[in-house]
């Protein structure tokens, strides 16, 4: 009885040995079929600034919101809450920034009623 166990426990080993075969990688030989020019990078691409260009207000200051961003790409106007406070120099009202920007998952802050909450990083004069 106890040779059939082991015979019974190699077999299952060896199956699951063989059925645990890696696949190669797709993505390494499509990778090898295109033209050389479409895995190029040209550095016009990676140029390209992804920074938001916006306007420091305090219009809300009076319900109890202190600084907002307000930015205007043409299509829509967007209002931004800074998660922290703007450096003194940046924080004037009617300044115009430069900066990068996440929006966060959290309630307006108290007297803010308008605007969607963010973390403001890089930001500097426009």
């Amino acid at each position: 009885m106890t040779n059939r166990r082991i015979l019974l426990y190699f077999l299952f080993i060896a199956v699951a040995a063989v059925s645990c075969k890696c696949k190669p990688k797709q993505k390494a030989a499509a990778s090898v079929d295109k033209p050389a020019e479409t895995q190029m990078v040209t550095r016009n691409e990676t140029s390209i600034d992804p920074r938001t260009v916006g306007k420091v207000s305090h219009k809300y200051r009076a319900t109890g919101c202190a600084t907002v961003i307000i930015v205007n790409d043409g299509q829509e106007v967007l209002t931004l809450i800074p998660r922290g406070k703007l450096p003194a120099d940046i924080d004037v009202d009617g300044q115009e920034v430069v900066f990068d920007y996440t929006t966060l998952k959290m309630p307006q802050p108290a007297g803010c009623s308008v605007g969607i909450p963010a973390e403001i990083k890089d930001v500097a004069k426009k």
